[in-house]
């Protein structure tokens, strides 16, 4: 069994958090986003470099949410990668409400070529309700499932 020390890796790892996802992008790449931290809710992005053992914060662009790139600050959301975009959907944030939003990052890894980036979805046809404490599955069809909606 592997076990990590500090001296692993260089950078500044994410505070101790609940309610969060961790992602694999790419071959090298461990993206945090969001959580729960002393009840504040977050809308930060940590990732982990594999190969370089680097633990990094990215500046992103794209579109803007409560004034801030990127989704609203939330917890008890579900993460998921398809060719090497990360997609978010739904969580709670301050205050209580139940989101039901779609967000992609792309550009976190360097075969893209690009500033990573937020961009908000809207798709077309019947959304998936709002809802926190879900899952969500890949296999060809994305498949979310339970949790609590409205």
């Amino acid at each position: 069994m592997f076990r990590a020390s500090s001296s692993d890796f260089t950078g500044t790892p994410p505070q101790p958090r609940s309610g969060h996802t961790a992602v694999n992008v790419g071959k090298s790449m461990v993206v945090v986003f969001g959580g729960l931290v002393d009840k504040k809710f977050l809308n930060d992005i940590i990732v982990y470099d594999t190969e370089n053992k680097l633990w990094f914060e990215p500046e992103c662009t794209g579109s803007v949410s409560e004034g801030k790139v990127g989704p609203t600050p939330r917890a008890f959301h579900v993460a998921i990668t398809i060719d090497c975009h990360m997609f978010i959907f739904g969580g709670r944030g301050g205050g209580g409400p139940i989101m039901g939003n779609l967000w992609a990052l792309k550009g976190l890894i360097d075969e893209e070529r690009e500033t990573p980036g937020w961009t908000q979805l809207k798709l077309p046809g019947q959304a998936a309700s709002s809802r926190c404490g879900h899952t969500v599955t890949s296999g060809g069809h994305t498949v979310t499932s339970g949790g609590h909606y409205v």
